[in-house]
C-alpha cells in the first residue's frame, strides 16, 4: 500500500467504523449500552482502528529508514574506496613510475659502461617495478568497483577482462547462467581475486590467444567457476616460481570452503573452483 492510500485509509476507515458503531449504538444498542460506557467503547474502537491502519504506515516508514541507512552506509564505503584509489594513483603509482624511469636511465648507463651484471640486476628491478605497478593498478581497479551486496559479479568480470585484455591479442568469453547468481560478498571477492591471478598468469606465461570464464550453478548452493585458456600449459608438478600464484588461488578457494582443481596440457590450462 502506497503512502497516499495509507493517508486516505487513516482518514476514512476510523470515520466509517466509528460512524457505523455510533449508528448501531443509538439504534439497536440504545437501551442496552449505557451512555458513559458507550463513550468508552467508542474511544477504544477508535484507538484500535487507528492503530491497525497506522501499523502499515509505521512498517513502511521503518523499511524506508532501513533502506536509507543502508544506502548511506554503502555510499560512505564507496566514497572511502574512491579516496583510497586516488591516494594509490596519485602517490604510490606515480612514485613507482618515477622509480622506473630512474632505473631505466641507470640501465642505459650500465650498457654504456658494458657492465653485464649490473644490467641484469637493473633488469630484475625493472621487472619487479612493473609487477608492483600492475598490482597497484589492479588494486585501484578493485577499489573502484563495488563488491558489496547486490554487486554483479558477471559485470565486474566482463569489465575487468575488457580493460585488461583490450591491448593484447587475447580474446575472451564469459558464460553465466540466465538466472542471477546469488553469492555472498566474500565469495564474490575471492572468486574475482582468483580470476585476476589466473589472468595475470595467462598473460605472463601461457602464450594464449583465448580465455574463457564460465560459471555454472547446481542445486542449493552448489556452483562451479572455471577459467581456461588455449595456451602452452605447464607441468603442475614443477612450476617453480609460478607455484606462488597457485598458492594464492588455493588459499582464496579455501577461504570460501571451495575445492580447487587445476588441469594443464600443451593445449591449455583450466582452473576450476567448485563448491560441490
Amino acid at each position: 500500500m502506497t503512502p497516499k492510500y495509507i493517508k486516505w485509509a487513516l482518514f476514512l476507515v476510523p470515520a466509517l467504523v466509528i460512524g457505523g458503531f455510533e449508528t448501531i449504538r443509538h439504534t439497536l444498542l440504545e437501551n442496552v449500552l449505557p451512555m458513559e460506557l458507550g463513550n468508552w467503547v467508542t474511544a477504544i474502537i477508535d484507538a484500535a482502528v487507528i492503530a491497525v491502519v497506522s501499523r502499515t504506515l509505521f512498517q513502511q516508514f521503518a523499511r524506508t529508514e532501513k533502506e536509507l541507512s543502508k544506502e548511506k552506509e554503502s555510499r560512505a564505503i564507496l566514497e572511502e574506496r574512491e579516496r583510497l584509489s586516488r591516494a594509490l594513483h596519485d602517490q604510490i603509482a606515480q612514485s613507482i613510475f618515477y622509480s622506473g624511469v630512474q632505473v631505466n636511465a641507470a640501465q642505459t648507463k650500465a650498457v654504456q659502461y658494458d657492465d653485464k651484471e649490473l644490467q641484469v640486476q637493473l633488469g630484475d628491478v625493472l621487472l619487479s617495478l612493473r609487477e608492483i605497478d600492475e598490482n597497484v593498478r589492479q588494486a585501484i581497479f578493485n577499489l573502484k568497483h563495488k563488491t558489496i551486496d547486490g554487486g554483479n559479479l558477471e559485470e565486474r568480470i566482463r569489465s575487468y577482462l575488457d580493460k585488461t585484455l583490450s591491448t593484447s591479442r587475447i580474446t575472451w568469453e564469459v558464460s553465466f547462467p540466465e538466472q542471477p547468481v546469488v553469492l555472498s560478498p566474500s565469495e564474490q571477492v575471492q572468486l574475482f581475486g582468483i580470476l585476476q591471478e589466473a589472468v595475470t598468469n595467462i598473460i605472463k606465461h601461457a602464450n594464449a590467444t583465448q580465455v574463457h570464464v564460465r560459471f555454472e550453478t547446481g542445486t542449493s548452493d552448489k556452483w562451479n567457476f572455471q577459467i581456461y585458456d588455449n595456451g602452452i600449459g605447464f607441468d603442475i608438478q614443477s612450476v617453480g616460481g609460478r607455484r606462488y600464484g597457485l598458492d594464492i588461488i588455493s588459499n582464496r578457494a579455501r577461504d570460501i570452503d571451495a575445492e580447487l582443481m587445476v588441469e594443464s596440457s600443451n593445449k591449455g590450462t583450466m582452473v576450476a573452483i567448485r563448491r560441490l
